[in-house]
């Protein structure tokens, strides 16, 4: 906790106990005047902060920019969390489903760097998940717990019998299904069923997300796979209120490294506190250099954390792009620039750029496509991190402790 305190607490708050029944005054960034008009809407402590923000946020949001809310908030529900619970106060992902579906290759290749033959050999190697399994990444600056539940039937018994032990605490409930394995679909959603049964009955507030995994570029979906999917989607939609298909539903492939890239950003970004300012400052960011996409990308993680596109095609061709280009960077740890130009099916030149940044002695990777080739060509390499950091820097700085939601 004193790493916390150190980081959301005035100096006079720092060595008192009790976190949670501090005045919300007590926060590093809150005034007299804001603490006066929070008291009045009995928000006075920190406590109080943390459970009870949601009935009183678009009033605050009238008077106050949202991105200071969004930091109280994530600042005090941090605050007032046991210690036995820090584990997980990052994010917490299940991931689930039958064996041989594909969890651990997902992780893996999120995380993979260099050539796709490297990620073949590490994905060969694997063998069955044992029960549970724990791994963590960072995500700007965030620490993210996946939690991989074996998917043999001698484990599936459990997680059913005690799914608390499980799935409370949870972010995201990721469910994955192998789609080139048919003769194990009626099993696979009969396993879904259950999950969603048991975390229904505990009245979990959690986000599912699905992955039809094994999508690769040659399987073409025949009459079948397209009926099971149809079937999953309608049960999800009708008793899940937290799934919903337009964005919660994803084809993935380790053959189309992208698509995991894509899958895994547009989870995080989802749940993040402070994604309706960062969406914004992208914006800004990608208008003012001129960029049809603009994206920000966690170095260790390649997650992508910033994204803004004119055209919806141009997210997919820019994580393929940058998955493409950091494959043939030899050393990472050097600085590096890599321009390269696609011709789009209108036969319109767009211009892809990767470069990396440093923000307070972090790095970050920047992706962009522009039609202004004269730009790309004379790239003001300073000019444009000055520009990230102008729009973005505010946001990348209280990442670490706003990122992910508590509950």
């Amino acid at each position: 906790m004193s790493d916390l305190k150190n980081k959301l607490l005035k100096d006079e708050y720092r060595d008192e106990k009790d976190v949670s029944k501090f005045p919300v005054l007590a926060l590093l960034d809150i005034t007299e005047d804001e603490y006066n008009f929070l008291k009045g809407l009995q928000l006075e402590t920190i406590e109080n902060l943390a459970n009870n923000w949601n009935e009183h946020y678009d009033k605050i949001a009238k008077k106050i920019p949202k991105e200071r809310i969004n930091s109280w908030i994530a600042a005090s529900r941090l605050l007032s969390i046991e210690e036995t619970e820090k584990i997980t106060a990052g994010a917490k992902i299940v991931m689930v489903g039958i064996d041989n579906a594909g969890k651990t290759s997902l992780s893996i290749a999120l995380k993979h760097r260099g050539a796709l033959s490297q990620l073949f050999q590490k994905l060969y190697a694997l063998t069955p998940t044992r029960g549970l399994l724990r791994s963590k990444i960072e995500v700007f600056g965030m620490d993210v717990h996946l939690h991989e539940l074996g998917g043999q039937n001698i484990y599936r018994e459990d997680y059913l019998k005690n799914p608390q032990q499980y799935f409370v605490g949870t972010d995201i409930i990721l469910f994955v299904m192998d789609v080139q394995d048919k003769d194990r679909f009626e099993e696979s959603f009969e396993y879904l069923k259950q999950i969603t049964n048991v975390t229904n009955a505990l009245k979990l507030k959690v986000p599912w997300k699905i992955f039809f995994h094994k999508s690769d570029p040659e399987y073409e979906l025949d009459e079948k796979t397209t009926e099971i999917f149809g079937s999953i989607i309608d049960y999800m939609t009708k008793n899940c209120s937290y799934f919903d298909p337009a964005r919660d539903l994803f084809r993935t492939s380790v053959k189309i490294r992208s698509s995991i890239l894509g899958a895994f950003s547009h989870m995080f970004r989802k749940i993040s506190l402070i994604q309706e300012g960062v969406d914004e400052a992208t914006k800004n960011v990608a208008e003012q250099l001129k960029a049809d996409f603009f994206g920000l990308y966690d170095f260790r993680s390649n997650v992508c954390f910033a994204q803004f596109a004119l055209k919806e095609e141009l997210i997919d061709i820019a994580h393929n792009a940058y998955y493409e280009a950091i494959e043939t960077i030899v050393n990472m740890r050097e600085p590096f620039l890599r321009i390269r130009r696609y011709t789009l099916d209108e036969e319109v030149n767009e211009v892809f750029i990767l470069r990396d940044l440093r923000f307070g002695g972090d790095r970050y990777i920047m992706a962009m496509l522009t039609t202004d080739e004269e730009m790309a060509r004379n790239l003001d390499q300073d000019a444009v991190q000055e520009i990230i950091e102008e729009k973005l820097r505010d946001w990348i700085e209280f990442r670490g402790y706003a990122t992910f939601p508590i509950e």
